[in-house]
């Protein structure tokens, strides 16, 4: 099986590589950390994956775009979403843009190449939290989180979750107490966290409390 690897982290790349080269039937063809570089490279080489492993948050383009283009352009490539976030909004936006599968980067080796065999013979794996997320979603005729008005002078939006963790951090919650009270990952957390500094430009929770409590 001929993989492609797309992460922005290059050291979760290398040791996904160094993973999958512990099973002799996949051969990963080409690793990027960029959603653009990745398409450039599926246009330039006649030779293509038969799956690509995608992470989500990316910068210029994230993994949901990148999904969205390659899709259009290869449909007959697989697309298998590997990544920390498990929210409601981030799995509905990857199974539109045409995700094939989506699994936590947590797996283990067996059930990655277990969802790989799944994926080719025209399944959809999911990790189990993914799953339930994915059920509940159906069940209670889920509708995608819309971006809020609250926005700051760069322009950036905050999406709903992102206004709830600024509400908890406000509080004073720790990331593991928000992420009970959120039924989310503690890593979740930290990213939803990492991305509200970047779109607000502020480098301290006291500067997040703060920006959140001002009238």
């Amino acid at each position: 099986m001929k993989i492609g690897i797309i992460d922005d982290n290059q050291a979760i790349g290398k040791q996904l590589i160094q993973k999958l080269s512990l099973d002799g039937e996949i051969r990963v063809l080409f690793y990027a950390d960029r959603g653009r570089e990745a398409i450039d490279w599926l246009i330039q080489h006649p030779e293509k994956p038969d799956l690509l492993l995608m992470d989500i948050e990316m910068p210029d383009m994230d993994g949901i775009e990148t999904t969205f283009r390659i899709r259009q352009l290869f449909p007959e490539i697989k697309i298998l979403m590997l990544t920390i976030f498990e929210s409601e909004d981030k799995i509905f936006n990857a199974i539109k843009a045409g995700a094939t599968g989506y699994l936590l980067k947590d797996e283990k080796l067996g059930r990655m190449l277990h969802a790989f065999t799944e994926i080719m013979e025209g399944g959809v794996p999911m990790s189990p939290v993914i799953a339930a997320r994915s059920l509940k979603m159906m069940l209670s005729g889920y509708k995608p989180e819309e971006k809020t008005g609250f926005v700051k002078e760069t322009g950036e939006q905050l999406t709903k979750r992102e206004i709830e963790i600024l509400e908890c951090l406000s509080k004073g919650n720790r990331n593991q107490e928000i992420a009970d009270q959120l039924f989310i990952s503690r890593s979740t957390v930290k990213k939803h966290i990492e991305n509200i500094y970047l779109k607000l430009q502020l480098k301290s929770r006291v500067e997040l409390v703060n920006w959140y409590k001002q009238p």
